[in-house]
């Protein structure tokens, strides 16, 4: 893999992503007496500001390897949340800085700053789930879990994987980090390397802004749908993302440098964390 050339590819893609997906979502939350090019042009132009800080969190994640520092978590962390969060305002029809978002693995903080200054919680439950379950099999990290800021865990037991557990150095189970004691357990490229893949998981957010209207229409008509929405930010993403995910290593020899990065998420992750 060449750096360079794969340095813009990725920055490319990251700000193309960002973009795009932000147009779509504004036009589907489009208000009826806006103006259609308006409200695209608009969606675009935030979600490409937010596609290119989501691109720098993932240059800074990978000096987490490149420096064995782990103190670059945390800033690659905000970047990344301030990257997303201006993707999801643009996304939603919103101007870029009315709502910011802290993903701390399962747990959602947003800092709503339109009208009023408000903080609200909310707990991503498939991440949660996945999560609870990678606790259950595994031992929890809570040094790494904190210098990082996403959940870490050590050991084999994996979730929807059915190759040898002694393959993989780490894996990301959702907004999870699972180190393999038995292929080394931790080092700093496998740290970075897993850090990026967390946020791959959040670059897909942005699609659960195309259910905001039948989300409010559900709120409208439930008096339960509506508390449970106060407690719940439905991550939907993780269903388009593990899709694609699979679908890039589909019919590749995953046991060959080759086949395994075939896959664009696995080779974004491996330039960010190598080179």
């Amino acid at each position: 893999m060449r750096s360079q050339s794969n340095n813009t590819e990725a920055a490319i893609f990251n700000i193309g992503i960002g973009s795009i997906f932000s147009g779509v979502g504004a036009v589907i939350n489009k208000e009826p007496q806006e103006k259609l090019g308006k409200v695209l042009f608009k969606g675009m132009a935030q979600g490409a500001l937010g596609g290119y800080l989501v691109y720098e969190s993932k240059v800074i994640a990978g000096r987490i390897s490149k420096q064995e520092n782990l103190t670059y978590g945390w800033p690659a962390k905000f970047m990344n949340s301030a990257g997303t969060s201006i993707i999801e305002n643009a996304a939603s029809n919103r101007n870029f800085w009315e709502q910011w978002n802290l993903n701390i693995g399962f747990n959602r903080i947003e800092f709503h700053t339109k009208d009023r200054f408000q903080l609200k919680y909310r707990i991503q439950p498939v991440s949660f789930l996945l999560t609870a379950y990678t606790a259950v099999q595994n031992k929890f990290e809570p040094e790494l879990s904190l210098r990082v800021g996403e959940f870490v865990f050590s050991g084999n037991n994996t979730f929807g994987y059915e190759d040898n557990n002694d393959y993989y150095l780490g894996r990301a189970i959702s907004t999870a980090i699972l180190l393999n004691p038995e292929a080394g357990g931790f080092n700093y490229t496998t740290m970075a390397h897993e850090l990026i893949h967390v946020f791959q998981y959040y670059d897909f957010n942005v699609l659960n802004t195309y259910l905001n209207k039948p989300l409010e229409e559900f709120k409208d008509g439930s008096g339960f749908f509506r508390k449970m929405d106060k407690i719940f930010y439905y991550d939907f993403n993780i269903f388009a993302f593990a899709g694609l995910y699979k679908m890039e290593h589909f019919g590749k020899d995953q046991k060959s440098f080759e086949g395994y990065y075939s896959n664009y998420f696995e080779r974004e992750a491996y330039l960010f964390s190598t080179y």
